[in-house]
């Protein structure tokens, strides 16, 4: 039997924030960028242990989709995988989203 992937709701807040980021610039990029992370994620429905165990926090798993990092947590006796965290690699260090390709530096 598969797994069930439910989303804490900082996952969904990230998940949101990605897809408004790419939406400003392109609504289907958005789409695109976005229903890859979701297939990527619907991948531990079936396979919840494909991601990278963290060595300090127990049973949360890391899976990559460059540029981002899913933090999740595999709960066995419930048959559930639980979405902590989307984290987007391509920030500046203030947190904020990295400009986009072709924007300039200030």
């Amino acid at each position: 039997m598969d797994f069930q992937v439910l989303f804490a709701d900082k996952a969904i807040t990230d998940l949101n924030k990605i897809i408004e980021y790419y939406a400003v610039e392109s609504p289907q990029s958005a789409r695109t960028v976005g229903d890859a992370l979701l297939a990527h994620i619907r991948c531990l429905e079936v396979m919840p242990i494909i991601g990278t165990r963290m060595a300090k926090r127990h049973n949360v798993f890391k899976l990559y989709h460059s540029p981002y990092a899913v933090f999740y947590r595999v709960n066995y006796p419930g048959k559930t995988v639980d979405v902590l965290h989307v984290y987007q690699g391509v920030r500046q260090k203030n947190g904020a989203l990295a400009p986009k390709l072709g924007t300039a530096l200030k």
